[in-house]
Order: structure tokens, then C-alpha cells, then sequence
């Protein structure tokens, strides 16, 4: 008799001989990447806030300081620390070290300036790294070049992008260009991660537009 994670392991097949000390040092890094990542997304806020800064219209005109305030990226950064892990449990672990290295380096800013403001929403961070611990679980299965994994892809890039751009099928409106073009390179970024071949970035990509725009309405109005 066939068990249910008999059946899953037919989606993907879990690395099960990776060494105790490798996978260790594996979710070390992903903790360090974390924390690298919180303390990048911080400094952009607080440079873009400080007048003495030369650079500062430059940044605001393109736009970099809102690009750690938007879903999208953080949705690309946990997905890619979900699915290039080894097997389900260690994308769980490693997601959840992924968010509290974040969370570490939105503190470790305001001790290297002084002036700058400590974080904000630090408990939705929180509820984040939990909610994202058994969706990494579920994600990690969409990187494999079975079926069940290239139509869970399309799904996820075609909320993703109905998400991000305003579209139907009969429309697509460009609503900020910066933005359009920054969330079309996390979507790509997305497929990327989530394909094992040129195959499957191009069919997951295709079905996630088709996806998108029928889905594209009625997630706008939500």
C-alpha cells in the first residue's frame, strides 16, 4: 500500500544523503544570508531618509527604497531559501532561520547608527517566519520536472503576477514603470527558481500569464 509521503516523494525525490555537518553549515549560511538581507533592506530605508547623503534623490527617484517594502521580493527570497533545500523538513528549518536572521538584521542597523529608527512591525515579521515554516514545506515539492510540479509553478507565478500587475484578459494597464519592470524581474527570478530545465521555466512562465490574467480581476478587487 502506497503512503501519502510514498506519493509525494514521486512529485520530488528528498535528498536524504546529504552529511549531518553539511546541512548544518547549509541552514548557517541561510541564517547569515538573512541577516545580510535585513541589514541591506534597513540601510536603504535609512540612507534614503538622511538629507546628507548625495545619492539620496537618485535612490528615491528609482525607487530602491521601496523595494524591500513590497511582497514580491520577500515572497522570491523565501521561496528560492524554500525550494533549494534538501528535502521538505529542511526547507521548513531553513525558511524559518531565513526570517529570524531577517529579523536580526532589522536590529542590527540601529546599532551600527545611532540615528537610525528602530524596526518597525518586528511581531507581523514574526507571524511571517511562522506562516512561512509549513509553506515551505509544500513549496519545496514545486521544484521537480513532474507535471504536478510544473502546474503548481504556473499557479504560483499566476497569483504572483496577478498579484503584482493590474490585468485581465483583455487589458493590462502599466501603472508605475519602475515597479512594473522591478516585479516583472521577481516574477522571472520566481520561474527561475522553481524550474529544472529551460522546458519547465518556459511552460511554468506561459501557464503563469494565462493564469494571471483570468485570476487578475479578481484579486485586484480583493
Amino acid at each position: 500500500m502506497t503512503t501519502k509521503f510514498e506519493r509525494l516523494n514521486k512529485i520530488r525525490e528528498p535528498d536524504l544523503e546529504t552529511p549531518l555537518a553539511a546541512s548544518i553549515l547549509s541552514s548557517v549560511l541561510v541564517a547569515v544570508f538573512g541577516i545580510v538581507i535585513g541589514v541591506i533592506s534597513q540601510t536603504i530605508g535609512y540612507f534614503t531618509e538622511n538629507s546628507t547623503v548625495w545619492w539620496q534623490d537618485i535612490v528615491k527617484d528609482l525607487e530602491f527604497n521601496l523595494v524591500f517594502h513590497k511582497f514580491p521580493i520577500w515572497f522570491m527570497l523565501g521561496l528560492t531559501v524554500a525550494v533549494c533545500s534538501q528535502r521538505p523538513l529542511k526547507a521548513a528549518i531553513n525558511e524559518l532561520v531565513f526570517f529570524i536572521g531577517v529579523i536580526v538584521g532589522f536590529n542590527i542597523v540601529p546599532i551600527i547608527f545611532k540615528d537610525a529608527p528602530k524596526p518597525e512591525n518586528l511581531m507581523t515579521w514574526v507571524l511571517i517566519a511562522a506562516v512561512s515554516v509549513p509553506l515551505a514545506m509544500i513549496f519545496w515539492y514545486s521544484k521537480s520536472g513532474s507535471w504536478p510540479s510544473i502546474l503548481f509553478d504556473a499557479l504560483i507565478i499566476g497569483v504572483l503576477a496577478a498579484y503584482c500587475f493590474d490585468c485581465g484578459l483583455v487589458y493590462f494597464h502599466f501603472t508605475d514603470m519602475i515597479m512594473d519592470l522591478f516585479n516583472a524581474v521577481i516574477i522571472a527570478l520566481v520561474a527561475i527558481a522553481l524550474a529544472t530545465g529551460i522546458i519547465q521555466f518556459v511552460v511554468s512562465l506561459l501557464g503563469g500569464i494565462i493564469i494571471a490574467l483570468v485570476l487578475g480581476p479578481v484579486i485586484q478587487m480583493s
